[in-house]
């Protein structure tokens, strides 16, 4: 440019001496800057196609990245989108390494590219090339996440999986990748807590690991409310030493943990609080605290079971408690691991409720926290391989139905619970595992937030389990741009 300057000064010099008055020498004046302007406006246009071009491909890279973070294929995402957004040959450009930073203390990816374009006019004033660059950062965002899965128990679970062992084994499998997805490599994660509730027929509301003590239950005094079983008014709930779950009455000494859905069999919704979270007042009732079930045992002489509701009381409860919210990636895996005696029936609506109460704040289970200092995601990942079946020993007392003759009215209370869960804000993932029935999917496509991928998934075999829990842990860990 200096050159230039001093070619541009000399003209105007030698035209100011020049007292003829050719047109010619005014041309010469104006062809240089014209060129020059020309030249620019080419070839920078060019450039800023070029570096354009190059932002948006590290953009959708960076989110590639994001995605497959603690996966081995990370660094191939990332070089598949890129070149997916910046075509080979894209202006003649010339690329240098992609520079890909990771710092996984921070969940950040920093990605930096420059590109190199001949020019073609302002050679003529000895530029031969532009290198423009492009810089992308992206790391997980710090919200809140508070997590329970809802793992089916039911007898069916011990059948074999497609890709090898056994259904239950697929899903603890698949579990895990869920679980180390989120974690990553760290012990305990800031702002993340996952709770497991598993279910068949009716939930064990006990704490996992714990062991029920009847000595040691206890009551609270409350305020004076009628007891919509009995229609006596009472003014204390009861507790067992292992749970935080009020009784409407005192368990008996071999309670086995369970309780009874909330539900009076008079054909009046407006008393029932099965579909609702926390202690419940409705228009016709009032369910301050759960009725436990019990005692419950083994077959005896005649083919009944003792503490029968309809003369059949065979379906046990799980000896799987609930494992309330926390942040530890140890507890949960423990937790997981031991989900190894399925059995009984399939009441879907039973474990989901019960993973609605272990995610919220509100009493009985309180881990979650009211108000956290960052935005919070609540979700459950619920998974079944079976439709529902109802049984004299299920959370509902038999009372929908007999076996599948029940699915009806139980696919109901399940629609109306899964919109209360939604309506309060909690996303619902649901995995239809191994059953490929229409019926089934069109329900838990009901049932989940949205009725395709990612909210509902079908799983025929072990391997694609395991892909879905990768997918389901990556789209509840949202990401976004941070420049």
């Amino acid at each position: 440019m200096k050159s230039i300057s001093k070619y541009m000064f000399s003209l105007i010099r030698r035209f100011k001496r020049n007292q003829s008055g050719s047109i010619i020498s005014l041309i010469a004046i104006a062809i240089v800057p014209m060129i020059t302007i020309v030249a620019l406006g080419v070839d920078i246009s060019r450039a800023y196609m070029v570096k354009s071009r190059l932002s948006s491909a590290l953009d959708a890279a960076s989110l590639a990245g994001g995605r497959a973070f603690y996966l081995d294929h990370r660094d191939d995402d990332i070089h598949m989108l890129f070149d997916a957004n910046f075509p080979s040959g894209y202006l003649d450009a010339t690329l240098s390494n992609l520079t890909i930073d990771v710092d996984l203390d921070e969940e950040t990816i920093y990605l930096f590219r420059t590109a190199t374009i001949k020019t073609t006019f302002l050679q003529l004033i000895d530029i031969d090339e532009l290198t423009v660059s492009a810089e992308a950062e992206i790391h997980r965002r710090k919200t809140a996440l508070d997590l329970v899965l809802a793992i089916d128990m039911s007898g069916s679970m011990t059948y074999g999986a497609p890709g090898g062992g056994t259904r239950i084994e697929a899903a603890r499998a698949a579990s895990h990748v869920l679980l180390d997805t989120l974690f990553g490599s760290d012990a305990t994660k800031e702002y993340l807590t996952i709770g497991l509730v598993p279910w068949n027929s009716k939930v064990n509301v006990q704490i996992d690991g714990t062991t029920y003590d009847s000595d040691l239950n206890y009551s609270t005094p409350v305020p004076s409310f009628d007891n919509p079983l009995t229609g006596v008014t009472q003014s204390e709930v009861f507790f067992a030493d292992n749970s935080p779950v009020p009784f409407l009455h005192e368990p008996d000494p071999d309670w086995q943990g369970c309780v009874y859905a909330r539900y009076l069999d008079d054909a009046n919704d407006n008393n029932d609080a099965d579909i609702y979270d926390g202690l419940t007042t409705l228009t016709d009732g009032e369910w301050r605290a759960w009725e436990p079930i019990g005692p419950e045992g083994e077959p005896v002489s005649g083919g009944t079971c003792t503490g029968s509701v309809n003369g059949s009381e065979c379906i046990p409860c799980l000896s799987h408690g609930i494992t309330p919210l926390q942040n530890t990636k140890s507890v949960i895996e423990d937790a997981v691991d031991d989900l190894i005696y399925p059995t009984g029936a399939t009441n879907i609506a039973g474990g989901l409720g019960w993973a609605w109460r272990t995610l919220t704040p509100p009493t009985p289970f309180t881990e979650a926290l009211e108000d956290p200092a960052v935005e919070r995601t609540r979700a459950i990942v619920l998974l079944t391989d079976g439709a529902q079946v109802g049984g004299n020993g299920d959370a509902y007392k038999g009372v929908l139905g007999i076996g599948s003759s029940a699915r009806a009215n139980m696919d109901a209370r399940l629609r109306d619970l899964a919109t209360e869960i939604k309506s309060s804000g909690v996303v619902i993932y649901t995995i239809q595992f191994a059953y490929n029935n229409s019926s089934l999917q069109s329900l838990m496509k009901d049932v989940a937030s949205g009725p395709d991928s990612p909210y509902y998934h079908y799983a025929p075999d072990r391997d694609s389990l395991e892909t879905i829990f990768l997918e389901v842990a990556n789209h509840v860990s949202e990401l976004r741009l941070s420049k």
